[in-house]
């Protein structure tokens, strides 16, 4: 009877809204950048609230609130900045998520974490680096410098590493995300020399230079290790700039250059080369370029030599490809250019020298 007086019924109610309440702030706290000692006070309450099973996952819920909170305000606008930051707080934070939920449930004494909580706390942090993986790989292709990528990829791998000491290394997972990077800035910077070549071309008048300054057997007097731009690309503007270009991009896949990826990049510089020689041949078509006007060899083998100072035996893929079979080839017929520096035997040469 006493349970339908108005009075019982107010008092009910405003104990069911302090408890309410005062649950909503033990959460609230749990989802703020708290320590150990607190969460283990915090948690002392809730175990009076809520079951075991329940509790671990509340307590998950609220540490990925809290990582997302702070992942949310930052800025995004530098990606660079934001990719370095963003995987530095996730480590932290991370970590110390990991080792609280071992802390606070830890009198359990099975000997596999994953039997007496299904799992729970290995899937919470798999889920956190899949999601970390997402961004860094929406993120990536935006970044146009190779240094960047090198710095993001050693700031990745750091995570891991620190990520391994609870458990949770994921550096195999890393290859494919900077591989396929790597291999579009590389793609994107061969476009570029390649549209940049075609506009210099377009406009650029073939005349002849003095010779002042460029020896005639210089081209024939060059190490085949110097990867320095021959002088004599001064006189020919359009290959000058196609060399800057292709010198560009090779010079941002140095600090990350994958030596499986060395077959695509190939490809990518052969795909390169080959509209170059085509823009070439119709221009010879046209205007017919003198014997020394050309000089297209000496750029090919200008530019072998960088692939094969970047990845050994780089230089052996590209001059076996077929799609360089016909316009390089004609180019190189009518060009009285030196060889191609042979890679292979150039490593043998060194090999015996060193012997």
């Amino acid at each position: 009877m006493h349970p339908m007086l108005s009075v019982i019924q107010a008092l009910e109610a405003e104990v069911r809204q302090t408890t309410q309440s005062l649950l909503s702030q033990l959460i609230q706290k749990l989802q703020s950048n708290i320590e150990l000692p607190e969460c283990l006070r915090i948690i002392g309450y809730l175990r009076h609230i809520y079951s075991e099973s329940e509790l671990r996952l509340q307590f998950l819920r609220c540490r990925e609130a809290w990582l997302d909170g702070i992942l949310v305000d930052m800025d995004q606008r530098n990606v660079y900045g934001y990719l370095k930051e963003m995987v530095n707080r996730r480590r932290g934070h991370l970590i110390n998520a990991v080792n609280q939920y071992r802390a606070l449930f830890s009198d359990d004494k099975s000997e596999s974490e994953e039997n007496y909580d299904s799992g729970l706390l290995f899937s919470w942090a798999m889920h956190q680096i899949i999601s970390q993986l997402k961004t860094v790989r929406i993120v990536l292709p935006k970044i146009t410098e190779g240094g960047s990528l090198s710095n993001i990829l050693e700031q990745c791998m750091y995570c891991a590493v620190g990520l391994g000491l609870v458990g949770l290394d994921f550096r195999g997972l890393l290859p494919s995300l900077f591989e396929g990077a790597v291999l579009n800035l590389f793609s994107m910077n061969m476009s570029t020399a390649v549209e940049d070549f075609q506009i210099v071309l377009d406009s650029n008048r073939w005349v002849p230079l003095p010779s002042v300054g460029f020896p005639a057997n210089s081209a024939t007097e060059e190490s085949q290790e110097d990867v320095t731009p021959p002088s004599y690309l001064m006189e020919h503007p359009p290959l000058a700039v196609f060399v800057n270009g292709v010198s560009a991009a090779m010079n941002e896949l140095r600090p990350c250059a994958p030596v499986s990826l060395k077959h695509m990049l190939a490809q990518e510089f052969g795909r390169g080369l080959q509209p170059v020689s085509d823009s070439l041949l119709r221009y010879n078509a046209n205007k017919m370029l003198r014997a020394n006007e050309s000089n297209f060899s000496h750029s090919v083998g200008h530019l072998l030599s960088l692939f094969w100072s970047l990845l050994p035996g780089g230089a052996a893929l590209i001059t076996d490809l077929k799609s360089l079979s016909d316009g390089v080839s004609l180019l190189l017929a009518v060009s009285p250019a030196r060889e191609l520096p042979n890679p292979v035997e150039h490593l043998e040469e060194k090999h015996a020298s060193l012997v």
